[in-house]
């Protein structure tokens, strides 16, 4: 267990978050874009390096809020899944496919119950002390985010929302070097997954007051019917 004051470097190794392949000696850009459709509702997201090449694929499970973090061959790496009942908006990260608590890997949470700004912590399974700082921490804007370790202003990765006419957004990450860059876009991913549930919540109270109007209006034109 960490002392008050370490940061996850000193809890665990990083290349032990996701799988030791994905922690290289030099920095890594990738492209994360969303690829759901109408025939494809359950491919998410895709990963591409530098040169066009798949690196990781995020499939939906059907029927569920589960999301599964693939390598380029399709072998399932991580299952990142909402907590219930979680008043900070949890979501959980899992070995492989599992959901048993003894394959939870991490947990990313609201910085706080009510915050203005868009900061995640990111805690350890190992990380049992809840009087100890986070292991990482996603500060989130509009059209960027940074993830640094712990409570401190080291940077690990950070992300570029680059948003094409008429396409669908692509966000530019970059993962320093001797980080694992699965750990970070599983992270993205729930940072995506987040601002879209936001999205889709904003959007049914706007249509929901839009039909309490015309409901409104359909009631005054009954009164009229009475004439």
């Amino acid at each position: 267990m960490a002392e008050y004051g370490q940061t996850a470097r000193y809890v665990a190794p990083p290349e032990l978050v996701a799988a030791r392949q994905f922690t290289v000696p030099y920095a890594v850009n990738l492209t994360l874009t969303s690829t759901g459709g109408l025939f494809t509702p359950n491919d998410l997201y895709k990963a591409k390096d530098t040169n066009g090449d798949l690196v990781f694929k995020v499939k939906g499970v059907s029927f569920s809020s589960r999301r599964l973090l693939l390598d380029a061959a399709g072998t399932p790496l991580l299952t990142m899944k909402p907590k219930a009942f979680s008043n900070r908006g949890t979501r959980r990260v899992f070995r492989g496919e599992s959901t048993s608590p003894e394959d939870l890997l991490f947990s990313v949470r609201k910085s706080k119950i009510f915050q203005r700004k868009d900061n995640f912590d990111v805690v350890l399974a190992t990380n049992t002390d809840e009087t100890a700082p986070c292991d990482f921490k996603i500060i989130a804007r509009r059209k960027k985010c940074s993830i640094c370790i712990g409570e401190t202003d080291e940077i690990i990765a950070q992300m570029h929302r680059k948003t094409a006419f008429f396409a669908r957004d692509e966000l530019e990450i970059t993962v320093n070097p001797n980080e694992d860059f699965a750990f970070i876009v599983s992270l993205i991913v729930i940072l995506e997954e987040i601002m879209a549930s936001r999205r889709r919540a904003n959007t049914a109270a706007t249509t929901s007051a839009g039909g309490g109007a015309a409901f409104s209006g359909g009631a005054t034109f009954s009164g009229g019917a009475t004439f």
